[in-house]
């Protein structure tokens, strides 16, 4: 079976041109208000899912692990303080 989808459809370009309708915001009629934004369970799973090999490789860096370090020591000299 043939694909029916052009092979460029899912090819980013950067041409500096965007169609007005590609640049319109989704709009609704009321806006969520902050505390009821509750995603389903699977929703969350699956986004942490997508982002974890990119946390994992900048971690694995040199920059990644002295932040971390960073992180650790102020957490530390928070936790005597408290």
């Amino acid at each position: 079976m043939a694909d029916i989808l052009p092979d460029n459809l899912w090819q980013i370009r950067i041409t500096g041109y965007y169609p007005q309708k590609a640049m319109t915001k989704p709009h609704r009629k009321k806006p969520i208000p902050k505390g009821e934004f509750n995603p389903p369970k699977y929703e969350i799973d699956s986004f942490a899912r997508c982002i974890l090999p990119a946390i994992q490789a900048y971690f694995d860096t040199e920059a990644g692990r002295r932040e971390f370090a960073e992180w650790m020591t102020k957490q530390q000299t928070e936790n005597k303080t408290a």
